[in-house]
């Protein structure tokens, strides 16, 4: 047998050099704290399971305490459990925690249907991965980045780039709509390039629409704000759901009208304070796009720190970021609109003195974002 042959067959049969397949007692198991996969339809699992048994081997690597992390098959764990199995069968592999969490997102792409947000996060999660791994002077696959993610989730790169536009930019009560697919991702990504305020009056409008009999309105709404509205129907269906007439506007007012029309209701319904905190809000999304270095800075009297921020985004009232030479993603969340513990300032509080800067954003009392180019 030829050394690629014997290779070949050696993987199927789980004896490769780093892997072996052990029985493995049941309570030794652990969910991986990097499982961010929603654990769903356990009892159908289980049923299964009953019927036509394991088919699947867990993958899984030795922890220090001698517990075994879960790698691919948390869900078939957890139906094994309810059934009252005291072992499972196990590919234990010894690998370093990047590659773990690697074959974590590959498995679920693979064996699962997905939420678009667990898409969303598991693409994020690989592009930092990625970076890692270049940082570590490890030798990646040839291509761009993206398309590595897109055959790793089982997507074109053009999908990739629509969930990393819509992950970034659309706002959260969207994101749920998009999960529970009452909006589609080709809806989606147009609804993540209105500003938020635009973004939460449409929400407004359709929150308490069925899916499936508004179908046809949804999709008219989304496409008026992509080109002007035309069609002698599309305009009977938008008079229908707004008071204001459209169809008597010239061509190129259909998208102008409706525009005006969410920009009034938002500024009706929260003028004292979402208008002054989008202000605020858009005044640090230009300094994010303008600056190629962040800082964080953190100075509480008991604790200072300046790190390094690798890549953010802003999600609504939510920072989101990633700190040099960390995998997991950090949230703050923008609790207190009030301009003195938000907004652009000129010299940041530090250990007891200031420090002048042309570009810092005030996050909270004690947390600031400094921009370098």
């Amino acid at each position: 047998m030829s050394s690629y042959l014997k290779g070949l067959a050696d993987k199927v049969n789980g004896v490769e050099k780093e892997s072996f397949t052990k029985e493995l007692d049941i309570n030794s198991l652990v969910p991986s704290s990097n499982n961010f996969y929603g654990i769903r339809e356990i009892e159908e699992l289980a049923v299964s399971i009953k019927e036509n048994g394991l088919m699947h081997n867990l993958v899984v690597r030795k922890k220090d305490n001698e517990t075994y992390e879960i790698i691919s098959g948390e869900r078939r764990f957890h139906a094994a459990k309810r059934l009252g199995y005291k072992t499972l069968p196990c590919q234990v592999k010894e690998i370093s925690d990047l590659d773990a969490e690697l074959i974590l997102i590959q498995a679920n792409a693979e064996q699962r249907e997905l939420t678009p947000s667990e898409k969303m996060e598991g693409i994020k999660r690989l592009k930092a991965i990625y970076e890692q791994k270049k940082a570590n002077g490890e030798q990646l696959p040839k291509g761009k980045v993206r398309d590595l993610i897109g055959q790793d989730m089982k997507l074109s790169g053009v999908q990739v780039g629509r969930y990393q536009k819509v992950d970034k930019d659309l706002i959260k009560p969207l994101k749920e709509k998009l999960d529970k697919e009452e909006i589609t991702l080709t809806q989606a990504h147009t609804l993540s390039s209105l500003s938020e305020i635009e973004q939460h009056v449409i929400h407004e409008e359709i929150k308490d629409l069925d899916s499936k009999e508004s179908k046809e309105e949804i999709e008219v709404l989304v496409q008026g704000i992509k080109q002007p509205i035309e069609s002698k129907l599309d305009k009977k269906l938008l008079n229908e759901m707004y008071s204001e007439k459209v169809a008597d506007k010239p061509k190129d007012e259909g998208l102008a009208t409706l525009s005006e029309k969410y920009l009034t209701k938002a500024k009706k319904k929260s003028e004292s304070d979402l208008n002054s905190f989008e202000s605020r809000l858009e005044e640090l999304k230009e300094l994010i796009n303008s600056h190629e270095k962040v800082k964080l800075v953190i100075y509480d009297f008991k604790f200072s720190a300046m790190l390094n921020i690798k890549e953010l985004a802003i999600n609504y009232r939510t920072l989101e970021f990633y700190l040099e030479g960390q995998i997991n993603i950090c949230k703050i969340i923008f609790q207190d609109s009030d301009p003195n513990q938000f907004k652009r300032v000129e010299e940041i509080d530090y250990a007891g003195g200031t420090i002048k800067t042309k570009a810092a954003f005030k996050i909270t009392f004690d947390t600031y974002l400094w921009f370098e180019n």
